[in-house]
C-alpha cells in the first residue's frame, strides 16, 4: 500500500527517524478536503508513546478535512544546509543536505487522561528543563483552563520512512 523509499543509500534508520521526531519543533500536516483537495498545515507536535501528537482549535479547515477522511500524511525536515559538490576537487554543483521524516496515519482525536498527558508533554518539549521547573504549576493550570478550547489529535502511524540528503 505504501511506497518504500527509491534511493535506499539515503533512506534513514527507525531509530533515526525516531530521533528526528523527538527532537524538530514543528512539521507539515497533510490532510484531504471533501472538495478533493490536499490541505497543509505546519504545526508543532509532540512524539510521544510511538504517536504523533498536536493540539489546534476546536473548529476549522484541518479538523473538517480529519473528519472527512482521518488519514493523513505528516512530513518533518530537520539540519538542512546548502553543501558544495567537488569533483576532482574543484567546485561542481551545490546540493542540499537535509533529513526527513514523512509518516502515514489515522488521525483521531484523544480525550481524557491521554489529552491531559499529551499537553503536558507539549510544556516539557518546548519549555527549557529550568522553565519547565519554574512554571510547571502554572502550565499545569494553563492546561486545565484549556481544556475545552483545545483540541488534541493523535496520528496512529502506519507507514514511516526517512531520508537523508547528499553528504
Amino acid at each position: 500500500m505504501f511506497r518504500e523509499i527509491r534511493i535506499k543509500n539515503r533512506q534513514l534508520t527507525e531509530k533515526d527517524c525516531h530521533e528526528i521526531l523527538n527532537t524538530a519543533e514543528y512539521g507539515t500536516l497533510a490532510t484531504m478536503g471533501d472538495d478533493g483537495y490536499p490541505y497543509a498545515v505546519p504545526v508543532n507536535f509532540i512524539y510521544h508513546n510511538g504517536n504523533i501528537y498536536f493540539h489546534c482549535a476546536v473548529t476549522g479547515h484541518m479538523l473538517e478535512n480529519i473528519h472527512h477522511c482521518p488519514n493523513v500524511s505528516f512530513n518533518v525536515v530537520k539540519d538542512v544546509f546548502a553543501v558544495p559538490i567537488l569533483s576532482e576537487s574543484k567546485f561542481k554543483r551545490f546540493d542540499t543536505n537535509y533529513n526527513s521524516v514523512t509518516v502515514f496515519g489515522t488521525a483521531v482525536e484523544v480525550f481524557a487522561e491521554e489529552k491531559q498527558e499529551g499537553l503536558q508533554v507539549f510544556l516539557k518539549k518546548f519549555l527549557s528543563e529550568d522553565a519547565y521547573q519554574i512554571h510547571q504549576e502554572a502550565g499545569m493550570n494553563y492546561i486545565e483552563k484549556s481544556l475545552k478550547r483545545t483540541k488534541l489529535i493523535k496520528i496512529e502511524i502506519l507507514h514511516m520512512t526517512g531520508k537523508r540528503g547528499n553528504m
